[in-house]
């Protein structure tokens, strides 16, 4: 596999990719819309809204998606993610009491919290998905960019410091990191892409 090394100009060229892809611009509107006209997290039918617009777009697989909203509600989340808490993350993706249904443990629903955040505030959460995890792993080993081990990316502190690392190692300083993000996403998927 032919990583090519990341710069300014080839993040602009896959933005650009993902701007002219009908599916992914018009999927990405939908949610900025949606967002933009229900931004608060106190009213129940609000936060689910957007818990099921995320996770039909997303497949985030919230098979409970009423219970999810009964625990971001809970949460109080609004002031910590308009700050950038951090910590908010992991609140979201754990304590809701959604399990499985073979070992009834609760599911961890790391890479939803990672985008219900950054639906919110865009500037202070980047995204976590498979693709994005696969990639940075990827650079690591060819580059050596960070110092992490990959069950750091799986904490979100840890992963926005890894993002970070990225994109000072690489001087991506014309992006910002919605647009990191869309390139990892975008560029993951294509050197992994999917079995299904």
């Amino acid at each position: 596999m032919y990583l090519e090394t990341p710069t300014n100009k080839l993040v602009g060229k896959y933005i650009r990719q993902f701007n002219k892809d009908e599916r992914y611009f018009a999927a990405d509107s939908a949610i900025v819309n949606l967002f933009d006209a229900f931004p608060g997290n106190k009213k129940l039918e609000d936060i689910l809204l957007k818990i099921s617009v995320i996770n039909d777009l997303y497949s985030t697989n919230i098979f409970g998606t009423f219970n999810m909203a009964k625990h971001i509600q809970s949460l109080k989340v609004d002031s910590a993610i308009r700050r950038g808490d951090l910590g908010i993350v992991h609140k979201i993706a754990t304590g809701h009491g959604i399990k499985t249904k073979k070992y009834k443990k609760e599911i961890n629903f790391y890479s939803f919290a990672t985008k219900y955040c950054n639906w919110h505030n865009r500037d202070n959460y980047a995204i976590y998905d498979t693709f994005v995890h696969k990639i940075l792993v990827a650079y690591k080993k060819r580059d050596d960019f960070s110092d992490f081990e990959e069950k750091d990316l799986k904490d979100f502190k840890s992963f926005k410091n890894i993002i970070q690392d990225y994109i000072n190692f690489y001087k991506l300083t014309q992006h910002n990191l919605k647009e990191i993000d869309k390139f990892l996403w975008i560029y993951g998927k294509e050197m992994f892409p999917p079995n299904y």
